[in-house]
């Protein structure tokens, strides 16, 4: 399942004022571009919610390769959105932002609603989590956030990367969860897993040494990740917590 929201809607919609016309049509263009890319890859669309897309694979036809396809076209429409973005910037246009949750998982898929309307969708918990993961790529400072089955079912083909621990909001269970990009880094991965591990057992001061270095990885593809956590252990640290479980707990969608 994958969701998609725009970032920087309100600097869009402020462009256009009361052009509602406009925003309308440059809406479409955007939505155009990005649903050819869920259906060149064998995703069917769910929906639109507002500027948000969601698609789901494997349903209605079986596809054995639907986590390899759902993380593809989110790589895909990321990259075809700095296309979009050069050329609606011949127009003025300021550029389109995208955040994308993507979770493999159970749900029930079919016509549903009521006895007035019904629509072909999917339900189910798996649906909920993907949702917050699309919510979860703006603080954590990344376009793409992927679940745990997701993850696995790709890392054969992606090079995947464990951002955190997480309790996402209105859930209790944790969950791990990962980003993906195009960048093979096998210093900056060993760097990484040792961040990460000090980072959970509360060795704050050796999580914050190995932070520099990491800056330097990845392309600095995750700096905006880094800075995060970065602040995130100083808060930690000031508040000398005795019960750290190295769980983050949103408080946020």
């Amino acid at each position: 399942i994958m969701f998609t929201d725009v970032r920087g809607f309100t600097t869009i919609s402020e462009h256009y004022g009361k052009d509602v016309q406009g925003l309308t049509q440059i809406m479409n263009r955007y939505m155009t571009a990005k649903t050819a890319k869920i259906i060149e890859n064998e995703g069917t669309l769910d929906k639109y919610i507002g500027d948000a897309q969601m698609a789901f694979w494997n349903a209605p036809l079986d596809d054995k390769d639907h986590a390899i396809n759902a993380v593809k076209t989110g790589l895909v429409m990321l990259e075809d959105l700095d296309e979009f973005n050069k050329e609606i910037a011949h127009e003025n246009i300021p550029a389109f932002g995208m955040g994308l949750g993507i979770n493999t998982g159970d749900v029930v898929v079919g016509n549903m609603g009521s006895t007035q309307r019904f629509v072909y969708t999917c339900l189910g918990d798996g649906v909920n989590l993907a949702a917050r993961l699309e919510g979860q790529s703006k603080p954590y400072g990344v376009k793409l956030v992927v679940g745990p089955q997701t993850a696995e079912l790709v890392r054969d083909v992606y090079q995947v990367v464990e951002l955190d621990l997480i309790a996402v909001k209105g859930k209790t269970e944790p969950a791990r969860i990962y980003t993906i990009f195009d960048v093979d880094d096998g210093a900056g991965e060993l760097l990484h897993k040792k961040f990460l591990d000090f980072y959970r057992q509360g060795n704050w001061d050796a999580a914050l040494n190995l932070i520099k270095d990491l800056k330097r990885c990845w392309n600095e593809e995750l700096n905006a990740y880094y800075s995060m956590m970065e602040e995130r252990i100083h808060d930690l640290r000031s508040k000398k917590l005795l019960d750290w479980d190295g769980i983050y707990r949103a408080t946020s969608k």
